[in-house]
């Protein structure tokens, strides 16, 4: 088994590591869209890039201490397929939401009030729910497939999966940015919407991932469970 689920019910690195790297990727990856509003200097690839390659640092930073979920759908997978304790899961969920609202304030100490005009940097949508929450479940399963491909199969390429993930974030928001925000992760837009008080898509972003994160199980049940004779098999 890879380090990515390893049980550390008790263990408070492991909480405030995922708490830390979400805290990161949600300032950079909002800060982001808040720059490309104010300054115009960024552009949706500059968004994607910022987006994908901090989530990707990050998950490299705090891979050996705590898995480097950073994402409550990511974390909620892993707990479906059981691969995470309950209570693990629980904690993981808790600190990556808090370093959300966490971040979220601090863009506001950034950017300053009129940041709240723009929901302090959360994606904005340009269609209805029903495509957003489709294009969201769409493209969290690939993420999910994405992770536990590289980073949960014991014969993936465990320190390539950091970087596949970041890509894959990244080819999403360049696709889905202006469509359905690409957000793939709840704790990305939480914080930002909550303090600036901008509820309209926030259960679409919530309950997309959260659904797409049911990949996991699906991964599980078609590539988890091989045959020994597959387990032997040389490329």
């Amino acid at each position: 088994m890879t380090i990515f689920f390893k049980k550390w019910d008790f263990d408070w690195r492991a909480y405030l590591a995922e708490f830390l790297g979400t805290f990161v990727f949600v300032v950079i990856s909002s800060g982001a869209i808040l720059s490309n509003v104010f300054f115009g200097d960024v552009g949706i690839l500059g968004v994607a890039l910022a987006t994908g390659l901090s989530l990707s640092a990050m998950m490299h930073a705090t891979q050996h201490i705590s898995g480097g979920h950073l994402n409550p759908a990511v974390t909620l997978a892993l707990w479906l397929a059981q691969k995470l304790a309950g209570a693990t899961a629980f904690f993981y969920i808790l600190a990556q939401v808090a370093a959300s609202l966490a971040a979220a304030e601090f863009l506001l100490f950034i950017y300053g009030e009129r940041a709240l005009e723009f929901s302090l940097g959360a994606p904005k949508v340009a269609t209805g729910e029903q495509i957003v929450l489709l294009v969201e479940v769409f493209l969290t399963a690939v993420l999910v497939f994405a992770v536990f491909a590289t980073l949960v199969d014991k014969q993936g390429q465990i320190t390539m999966g950091p970087l596949v993930v970041g890509l894959v974030v990244v080819v999403a928001t360049i696709m889905a940015g202006s469509l359905s925000g690409a957000v793939l992760n709840p704790a990305r837009v939480i914080g930002p919407l909550m303090v600036s008080n901008s509820y309209d898509h926030l259960a679409v972003w919530i309950v997309g991932p959260a659904v797409g994160g049911l990949f996991g199980i699906v991964y599980e049940w078609l590539f988890g469970r091989k045959s020994k004779k597959f387990n032997n098999k040389t490329i």
